[in-house]
């Protein structure tokens, strides 16, 4: 039985295995797909200004940049955020980041990119609307507002890397919490 035991586990670690693989490479394609989707826009916004420009020629009209262009220049530069916001979520997938000097692609855990030779800062975890409430927090006993707390929360979790690194940390604190609340009912 022991055999079967052991042949189960490796079948079973080589689906999750596979199915983790597929996944984020189903994840991968999809990205690429929504930016190739926004250069596609993008390259139909130029077609459409090249257009405007070329009529106004035409009628030896002047262009105004700012009134005939402007809303075109608004829709390229929210296509281009898109793009960028598409790449960095597509390097973290790869487990990659971008080199802030050169802007190469390299390893997450690279100090320092082979291809200009930078130092590369310890990317901080972007901590976004984070609210923490709890009883002490709504009775306001130290006269602190929530934005301390929420400065807090930024501070003692700045230096973790991944959103499991944190939930994991948290985990911790909250099991310290409880395990202090005990002591304190045991007196």
């Amino acid at each position: 039985m022991d055999l079967f035991d052991k042949i189960g586990n490796v079948a079973t670690q080589t689906y999750k295995s596979a199915a983790n693989k597929t996944s984020k490479l189903a994840k991968e394609a999809k990205i690429k797909m929504k930016i190739n989707e926004c250069k596609s826009k993008i390259s139909d916004l130029y077609e459409e200004i090249g257009e405007l420009i070329y009529q106004k020629h035409i009628r030896e009209e002047n262009i105004n940049i700012k009134e005939d262009l402007d809303e075109y220049c608004m829709q390229i530069d929210n296509l281009s955020k898109t793009i960028e916001k598409n790449r960095m979520e597509l390097l973290k997938l790869k487990d990659k980041k971008q080199c802030k000097n050169c802007y190469a692609e390299i390893e997450i855990e690279n100090n320092y990119c082979p291809n200009c030779g930078a130092k590369q800062k310890e990317d901080e975890v972007e901590v976004k609307d984070v609210k923490v409430i709890d009883d002490e927090e709504s009775e306001n006993e130290n006269g602190k507002n929530k934005e301390n707390d929420t400065n807090n929360f930024n501070n003692d979790y700045k230096n973790y890397k991944s959103d499991d690194e944190i939930d994991e940390k948290i985990n911790d604190d909250e099991l310290e919490d409880e395990i202090e609340d005990e002591d304190k009912e045991d007196d």
